[in-house]
């Protein structure tokens, strides 16, 4: 009796849930604890010669009965179950084992385990990793992860699009990323080496550059080494398209390098001007020269075109910066063509009389559109100007307007001597702002057509050029018509 006593006061300080029953299901140990909580999930105690299976209703009651002769049977039974009743722990891991006596299986033994805390941890655990997968699969950044033999471990499906679009390779979880990177490409031994230097515990990014879109597509690539303890274990990679920050990279660099050129320029082109000036201004105030009447005239006339040129060149250079700022104002009026024409190349005809320039001019007198006429004027200035700068004397520049409907189109037409395939790509382009002296000579700066470029945008139209090297030049530009 004391041996009973002894096993029974073993069992009553159990923490677990302890019972047993013979093969009618009438329990026959159960300690206190499987007491209490029969009794607050039943509404009665447990006790030995009871009926395991008394007042517990259904679906529960079969349930368990199912498990109760399963185990008679010889079929252990282990399994968490779940219960919703105040007062009982939420999870419990049953075991039940069959009670063997001379060969025979004369009953069942069981065990429950408050397994609440572990179970909701684990539930936690998973909850977490489906919001993270959902987190993975749902970014529209490539994610993906290699163990030390560079076998992937996770992908998502960005980088499984991106990769095949890429190098036409499905990826799959299981798959040796590096041999999978087509063999022709030469980039295999790049990226092992990245994934050799994360696996020693390097965090690090590279950019990289595809061509296999129809622009150039810039990709940041961030490797990081899977920490286990003091272990590296793998590599977790994250990628990001970054095409729209490096164009604006680049962007801002060539402005910077275009000003500083364009500045470098206009510098270059006001210094010997305002040199001349100056010398001739010493020149007419010197009380040492012997100047005459005649030689005073002509130092005048000269300091007047002088003067004239770099007022040009700083109005010029004033209007270019206030087109770079978006501040040029633009007013749209009615305006007869072929009077803006004729206003916008008068001052320039002395030049081409002086050359032996002819200039024709054909555009209907009664034709009027809608557009900004200062922009427009200088449009027509700048070009003619050039046209007379570049055509050799006894030349020719016709201007012409046609009606194409929804626009009319202007050209301005030269029997100069023309420009070769290289530079017309860069006619347009401030970062190759280029300067040519004129057949006589005459000096430029290339911000006209820049400025011309910058004036019909804001009309709305479009500019572009035709040429061929000692035949000559045509410019185009057009104008929408006003609704």
């Amino acid at each position: 009796m004391s041996s009973e006593k002894h096993l029974l006061d073993l069992i009553n300080h159990s923490h677990d849930r302890l019972w047993s029953y013979d093969r009618d299901l009438i329990c026959l140990v159960v300690n206190e604890v499987m007491r209490q909580d029969y009794q607050l999930a039943f509404g009665e105690a447990l006790k030995p010669g009871m009926h395991v299976l008394d007042h517990v209703p259904e679906p529960l009651c079969s349930q368990w009965e199912a498990r109760y002769r399963k185990v008679l049977d010889g079929e252990t039974q282990v399994f968490v179950e779940r219960f919703d009743m105040e007062g009982i722990p939420e999870y419990m891991q049953v075991t039940i084992v069959p009670i063997i006596e001379g060969g025979q299986i004369i009953g069942g033994a069981c065990t429950s385990r408050n397994m609440s805390e572990q179970r909701r941890a684990e539930i936690k655990v998973l909850q977490n990793e489906a919001y993270l997968i959902a987190q993975i699969e749902n970014t529209t950044n490539p994610i993906w992860s290699v163990d030390r033999n560079y076998r992937l471990l996770t992908i998502n499906s960005a980088m499984n699009q991106g990769y095949l679009e890429a190098f036409d390779v499905d990826l799959k979880v299981g798959d040796d990323i590096v041999s999978s990177i087509p063999e022709g490409l030469g980039i295999r031994d790049s990226w092992k080496e990245r994934y050799q230097r994360a696996l020693t515990g390097e965090r690090f990014s590279v950019i990289e550059e595809y061509d296999v879109y129809e622009e150039p597509v810039f990709v940041e690539i961030s490797y990081n080494p899977i920490r286990v303890g003091d272990e590296i274990l793998g590599v977790a990679c994250f990628s990001q398209d970054i095409t729209a920050i490096r164009n604006s990279e680049l962007a801002l660099k060539k402005e910077v390098e275009t000003k500083d050129k364009f500045f470098s320029i206009i510098a270059h082109d006001l210094r010997g001007p305002v040199g001349n000036i100056r010398e001739l201004v010493k020149l007419l105030t010197s009380t040492d020269a012997a100047v005459s009447v005649e030689q005073k005239k002509q130092v005048v006339a000269h300091l007047e075109k002088t003067s004239i040129h770099v007022y040009e060149l700083l109005d010029k250079l004033l209007t270019w910066a206030l087109s770079q700022q978006k501040m040029v104002q633009v007013s749209q009026e009615k305006v007869n063509v072929a009077e803006v024409v004729e206003e916008s190349i008068r001052a320039h005809r002395s030049s081409a009389v002086s050359k032996g320039v002819s200039t024709i001019v054909h555009v209907d007198p009664k034709v009027e559109l809608v557009a900004d006429k200062r922009l427009l004027m200088s449009t027509i200035a700048n070009i003619y100007n050039n046209a007379v700068k570049y055509t050799q004397e006894q030349g020719r520049v016709t201007i012409e307007m046609e009606d194409r409907g929804a626009y009319y189109q202007f050209c301005v037409k030269d029997t100069g001597v023309g420009m070769n395939a290289t530079l017309l790509k860069t006619l347009f382009d401030e970062s190759e702002m280029q300067t040519q002296p004129g057949t006589k000579n005459e000096k430029g700066t290339g911000l006209g057509l820049l400025l011309c470029q910058e004036f019909i945008k804001l009309n709305q139209g479009e500019i572009w050029v035709e040429s061929e090297p000692g035949i000559g030049s045509s410019f185009y530009f057009t104008i929408p018509k006003s609704d």
